[in-house]
């Protein structure tokens, strides 16, 4: 193994660089990096304001800190949504902006741009001074437009130092504009060196290690890539369920296991052909779950009816066998239908209810009938359990299916997801988290980014299945001019 880079000497880098950036590989020590940063502005006498963009990033960042020993009184932790929300509620004159007593984050855009209002006040600056002396924000390259213009505000009151991997940008997508890292990130935070190494793959997979840090020079040129000598597992894809044998085998591996799509309709349709032994991770504002919630508070019972019934057929595996197409039509014309067996008899009865009599309570009876009907199983569990949940809170609080949902996702977002052992997903969604094993399904459709996220989320094995052992030259998705540079 090649000589440890000394944490010290990164730390010292940092430190030195103010204002910098400092871009690291997957797996290279970034987190450790931080928390080694702020653990010696602490002995200093220093305070770090440090922020990140999910839960998961926030709860993985002060584990860390912790690790060092950190004071609570020398660091805080949020997200930068978080963040602005909280500057916002106590300063809504200076922001521009009043904020809601519960946070509506289909606004974070909104409250980027206030808090950049509310930084660039001279009272918020000099609050900002006596509160913190560094500021360090993680995965930089997840920043949209918005919030780069306010880390820029704040970096001119505070030290500043952002961390991250443009080859882990996966937020090109829709009307984002994330930042670039060349002009955007560097023309701001300009590079701090640090040597570093693969530590996920630490002890027994360096080879693999080795050859995610080789390949990214592929990635990011555009360059084919060829699986017939790397050290992972390659399957040739001779029909389109080719994946099924390879993701049985491998629950019987031993730790986790995440089976990687590139998008929700590649998940779903993965988790029913594999008879749920997988289940579905889900967005965070998935819009499925808000579709349905929307349906039963405004639409009428036959409505809501079959939007429940397909809802738990898109869900699960086993219930078509149960509510032919013909009953499904009926439901949704108000037509009644009828079953001589005792098994699906509970069922029916509450699927009709429904029909009659749609509100939270019936349409939670209904679904807890239609999972436990023989041969039923969810693969779905997030959205499911979302829809649960929420038609529960809204039955017991009196208040709208969709205002329950937006409060079980807020609570979700504050204490994280509850960890799954066999996962179908995406990069998108995986990014930031690890497992022992991947398989990935459709390599040659991924850009370089998703990609390169898929190859480093197993610290043990990588499979991929492919039509062949040369994968096409990667895009980086999302390159654009140059903006926002001070």
């Amino acid at each position: 193994m090649a000589e440890e880079p000394r944490i010290q000497d990164a730390v010292d880098a940092v430190l030195a660089g103010l204002p910098c950036s400092v871009t690291l590989p997957a797996g290279a020590g970034k987190t450790e990096l931080i928390a080694a940063s702020v653990a010696e502005v602490a002995q200093r006498g220093g305070t770090s304001l440090v922020l990140t963009h999910t839960h998961a990033g926030v709860d993985a960042l002060r584990r860390r800190i912790q690790k060092f020993g950190v004071a609570n009184d020398h660091v805080v932790v949020r997200t930068i949504d978080a963040w602005s929300y909280d500057l916002i509620a106590h300063f809504p004159d200076l922001a521009g902006l009043s904020v809601p007593a519960v946070p509506n984050w289909s606004r974070s855009s909104d409250y980027h741009r206030a808090a950049s209002r509310a930084v660039r006040a001279k009272a918020v600056v000099r609050m900002l001074g006596a509160s913190y002396t560094h500021l360090f924000i993680d995965e930089y390259q997840d920043c949209l437009i918005g919030q780069h213009e306010l880390v820029l505000a704040l970096a001119k009151a505070l030290p500043t130092a952002v961390f991250g991997d443009p080859l882990q940008s996966l937020f090109n997508f829709g009307n984002n504009r994330p930042v670039d890292w060349e002009t955007d990130v560097v023309g701001n935070f300009p590079k701090a060196e640090v040597e570093h190494r693969p530590r996920r793959w630490d002890p027994d997979h360096q080879a693999l290690g080795a050859w995610l840090v080789e390949v990214r020079g592929n990635l990011l040129h555009g360059v084919p890539i060829d699986l017939t000598s790397a050290p992972l597992s390659w399957v040739q894809r001779h029909d389109p369920r080719a994946y099924v044998g390879v993701c049985y085998r491998a629950l019987k591996l031993e730790g986790t296991v995440a089976v990687l799509g590139q998008f929700r309709p590649d998940c779903v349709n993965a988790a029913s052909a594999l008879k749920g032994t997988y289940s579905v991770m889900e967005a965070l504002d998935e819009k499925i779950p808000m579709t349905l919630a929307t349906t039963i508070d405004t639409e009428g019972g036959a409505t809501t009816a079959k939007a429940v019934l397909d809802f738990a057929i898109a869900s699960s595996i086993g219930l078509p066998t149960h509510f032919s197409a013909v009953k499904r039509k009926q439901l949704g014309e108000g037509k009644s239908f009828s079953t001589r067996s005792h098994d699906l008899k509970p069922a029916y009865e509450a699927v009709l209810r429904v029909r009659d009599y749609p509100t939270p309570e019936t349409v939670r009876t209904a679904l807890d009938h239609l999972c436990r009907l023989p041969g039923v199983s969810v693969h779905c569990r997030e959205a499911w359990t979302e829809i649960l949940t929420s038609v529960t809170v809204a039955g017991t609080d009196g208040c709208t299916v969709v205002d329950a949902l937006n409060r079980t996702r807020n609570h979700s977002r504050a204490t994280g997801r509850r960890p799954m052992a066999r996962v179908v997903s995406r990069p998108l969604l995986v990014k930031g988290l690890e497992y022992d094993h991947v398989v990935i399904l459709s390599p040659e459709r991924y850009s370089a980014q998703e990609l390169y996220v898929a190859l480093t989320r197993g610290s043990k094995s990588v499979t991929l299945i492919s039509d062949a052992a040369l994968l096409p030259a990667p895009r980086m998705a999302g390159t654009r001019a140059p903006s926002c540079r001070t």
